[in-house]
């Protein structure tokens, strides 16, 4: 598999970032799974593609920088640097808005209702990209916004229900973290430059987010990169990992992760 390639299978397209790899070769690779049951996933599914908004589509190539803003503790510091057009994720969508910057767009692609707390001024003026897998709840906050659905390819079952029930809407590869999502949606629309804030993968102090973030506690750990040890979980060591595959293997693409963090010291250790 060539990565940054647009495989059609009948008529689904799956976007693909990374090469074939095998796990055993991936340190500090941690096994996720879902924090919502397959059930739901499935029912959740089925009720947003009731809804009818339009399928993501695929969009030609674009010269320009796009910035893809995640909800680290250094965008803080770093949300005055931010220019348009704008991708946000999770909590920056709020945090942006309440100083003055409106997303042209916004991802989401978690299941669990905690994440509609995250979103509690949606505009007409942003698009929102929306995984068919998210909660309920949060599509009824979206209810007169524009919306654009697509289907999170995470897990066989999904993949299985997408192609006998709705094959011609985009799947995307998912990764850890819904930034990395955020940025293979950024490419289905055509982007190939990629300036990326709030993407830290670790703690700064006893926080992980820019503000408040009101999902559940994740157990600790403890990773060295740069010549120094940070903290950080699973799942946001697992994520740092993604991105530097993405950055490694695609030196066609033009990357820039703001700031200084685990995320970037994994980055430039394997450069």
């Amino acid at each position: 598999m060539e990565p940054l390639k647009r495989s059609i299978d009948g008529n689904s397209i799956q976007w693909q970032y990374y090469k074939d790899i095998e796990l055993e070769e991936l340190p500090y690779k941690y096994p996720m799974r879902s924090a919502v049951t397959m059930g739901a996933e499935l029912r959740q599914i089925a009720a947003a593609v009731a809804r009818g908004y339009p399928p993501l589509q695929l969009q030609p190539l674009r010269d320009e920088w796009v910035s893809i803003v995640g909800f680290g503790p250094s965008l803080n510091e770093t949300w005055q640097q931010i220019t348009h057009p704008c991708f946000t994720v999770s909590g920056a969508h709020d945090f942006l808005l309440e100083r003055g910057i409106t997303p042209d767009y916004h991802a989401e692609c978690d299941g669990r209702d905690h994440k509609t707390k995250h979103l509690q001024k949606p505009t007409k003026q942003t698009t929102y990209l929306m995984a068919t897998i998210c909660n309920p709840k949060m599509w009824e906050q979206l209810e007169g916004c524009n919306v654009i659905r697509w289907h999170n390819a995470n897990g066989k079952h999904i993949v299985d229900w997408i192609g006998e029930n709705d094959p011609d809407t985009i799947m995307v590869a998912g990764g850890s973290v819904v930034g990395l999502s955020a940025i293979h949606i950024a490419g289905i629309l055509g982007y190939r430059r990629f300036r990326l804030f709030g993407f830290d993968g670790n703690f700064r102090g006893n926080t992980r987010h820019a503000g408040q973030h009101y999902g559940p506690p994740q157990r600790t750990i403890t990773r060295q990169a740069g010549g120094r040890e940070w903290f950080t979980t699973p799942q946001m060591s697992n994520a740092c990992d993604e991105l530097m595959w993405l950055v490694r293997d695609n030196p066609e693409l033009e990357i820039n992760v703001v700031g200084t963090s685990l995320m970037t010291s994994i980055i430039e250790d394997s450069l």
